[in-house]
């Protein structure tokens, strides 16, 4: 047993594990969905790709109309996919699996590299990259992710969480530092991610906080001085207001941002939903089953109902724990995993009434915060079974 935990912790200490870990990644990943390469179209895919005819010719004049309409890094690779494969959907699948490998990859190295910070000191230096591993694992193979892997069109959540993490990956290289080329990285992967899915809105907020955490130890005059990046990642905010629409009784938040659905639901009536609805996420993420492509979900209509009332209330205990964790305690991982979660869900489960008021999409960027709440969780709690267990042995020992 001691000859193993010395071969293991050789083996993370190496500095090729990377590349090991990024090759298990894609491995279990394309095993997990090996199964899904002809999935057929579905739903949106019809007007996106089936009846889209701008996509049938990568002609100057279709890709400027690209360029001018909503997300056009997803239409421009869907034009791409085109060219290359036509309506084969194996092509599809493809690129879909390949960019979700991507993703898990960033994930790996945004953990990596958080635990590895200054503001640690040694306390991960054992163990950062087993955690970084466990925690991109959980994001590459939990079934939560099935719809935006292999709904073809959900390659907007995909695209999205990829340069959204890109931006983050670079804000952690060049924030301390200052350097404006970072800054410059930042705002190109800030535009890209924008302009695939429009709650990239959310990025300055998680980035502060991410700041105020990690590097300016809860003051704010350091975050201040890294104003350019925080400039640079609102910049691409204009791709989204050309297309808000605050006033129009139809359409839905992820194209434009509506305060009245052609369903009917106001925006107290969402929030109240979305309440539950966020509590179905977490549970989907603890229990992955019963998941569903086209839920009928219930309708809230008032705060002092159940379970709207129970899930308020949970809601508050989990963020006002954060905050108490944060400030009282010292803790930053988990409040952050949490801040990283609620801000992510927010553009979409919030007060902007959306046609269908649940989707597993829509958990895709924000389950990174709780998959990195849960690997600290786990490992907190690991440690103390762990210590419990040598008490006990050397108790009875003596």
């Amino acid at each position: 047993m001691v000859k193993l935990k010395e071969f293991l912790s050789k083996t993370y200490a190496s500095r090729r594990f990377n590349w090991i870990a990024f090759g298990l990644i894609a491995v279990m990943i394309l095993i997990a969905y090996s199964n899904t390469f002809t999935a057929s179209f579905h739903f949106d895919d019809n007007p996106a790709i089936l009846e889209n005819d701008s996509i049938r010719h990568a002609t100057v004049a279709n890709i400027l109309r690209i360029l001018a309409g909503n997300r056009p890094v997803v239409y421009l690779s869907i034009m791409l996919n085109y060219q290359l494969n036509g309506l084969n959907v194996v092509g599809w699948h493809i690129f879909n699996i390949g960019v979700h490998i991507v993703n898990s990859i960033f994930v790996y190295l945004l953990i990596l590299w958080t635990l590895t910070l200054p503001v640690f000191g040694d306390k991960f230096s054992d163990k950062a990259k087993r955690m970084a591993l466990f925690g991109a694992l959980l994001f590459g193979v939990h079934p939560v992710q099935t719809e935006s892997v292999t709904y073809i069109i959900s390659r907007s959540e995909l695209l999205a969480t990829c340069f959204y993490l890109l931006a983050f990956l670079f804000f952690i290289k060049g924030a301390p530092s200052g350097r404006f080329s970072y800054a410059l990285g930042v705002l190109v992967a800030a535009f890209l991610s924008m302009g695939s899915k429009e709650w990239a809105v959310t990025l300055p907020a998680v980035l502060m906080a991410y700041d105020i955490l990690f590097f300016a130890d809860g003051k704010l005059k350091p975050v201040l001085r890294r104003w350019a990046f925080y400039l640079m990642a609102a910049l691409p905010w204009a791709l989204v207001l050309k297309s808000l629409n605050l006033t129009a009784a139809g359409g839905t938040a992820g194209v434009g941002f509506n305060l009245v659905s052609t369903t009917g639901l106001t925006p107290w009536t969402y929030l109240l939903t979305s309440l539950n609805v966020i509590w179905t996420y977490v549970r989907i993420l603890v229990l992955p089953i019963n998941q569903n492509l086209d839920y009928e979900y219930p309708v809230a209509k008032a705060l002092f109902e159940l379970p709207t009332i129970i899930s308020f209330a949970g809601h508050l205990v989990v963020v006002g724990g954060a905050f108490w964790l944060a400030w009282k305690k010292g803790w930053k991982l988990i409040p952050f995993g949490v801040a990283w979660f609620y801000i992510g869900l927010s553009p979409t489960q919030s007060f902007v009434p959306v046609v269908d008021v649940i989707f597993e999409h829509r958990v895709y960027m924000p389950s990174i915060g709780f998959f990195l709440a849960f690997i600290v969780v786990y490992e907190e709690v690991f440690e103390w079974w762990q210590a419990r267990r040598t008490a006990k042995t050397a108790a009875g020992a003596a």
